[in-house]
């Protein structure tokens, strides 16, 4: 799988992905994969269309696993840009545009019933998509069909003083 290997260059090519921890984080490939079923039976346990986990939060980015068989509400973050490394599955992911009902959920979130005006672009396995801080977005995963994706999520640069 090529996925994990583009995450750990992501993760060591810029001081913004620094650990402040000197320890190597490593997932092997079935991991990854088993987390799908993982997910699935708390959705059930849990009578939701979505679940999902930090895997690791080193201060400055975070890695969620996330599964969704259903669509999600708007959101923007203020302060993280979210990688998508697309593991399995497919999904519409809605992005610009602007937030219905948007509700400040703290810590710089912003969720809204939904994601009005703006681009689509569709993702599969494999794929990677890259939403940076401020950029209002939906996932739609339509009927029938599942979104299995690893995010990295990175904290934005704060400008010196």
């Amino acid at each position: 799988m090529r996925i994990l290997p583009l995450l750990f260059a992501l993760c060591s090519i810029s001081s913004t992905f620094a650990q402040s921890k000197s320890e190597v984080l490593y997932w092997p490939s079935g991991t990854i994969k088993s987390y799908s079923s993982t997910l699935k039976n708390r959705q059930a346990a849990n009578k939701t269309t979505s679940a999902s986990e930090y895997l690791s939060d080193l201060g400055n980015y975070k890695l969620e696993i996330l599964r969704r068989d259903g669509s999600g509400g708007g959101e923007a973050h203020q302060n993280w840009t979210d990688v998508f490394l697309v593991q399995d599955g497919e999904a519409t992911i809605l992005y610009g545009g602007t937030l219905e009902n948007p509700t400040d959920a703290g810590n710089g979130e912003i969720r809204g019933t939904r994601h009005i005006g703006g681009k689509s672009q569709k993702v599969s396995a494999g794929d990677v998509l890259v939403i940076p801080p401020g950029v209002p977005h939906q996932t739609i995963v339509e009927p029938g069909k599942h979104f299995f994706t690893l995010i990295v999520k990175v904290e934005r640069k704060q400008a010196s003083q």
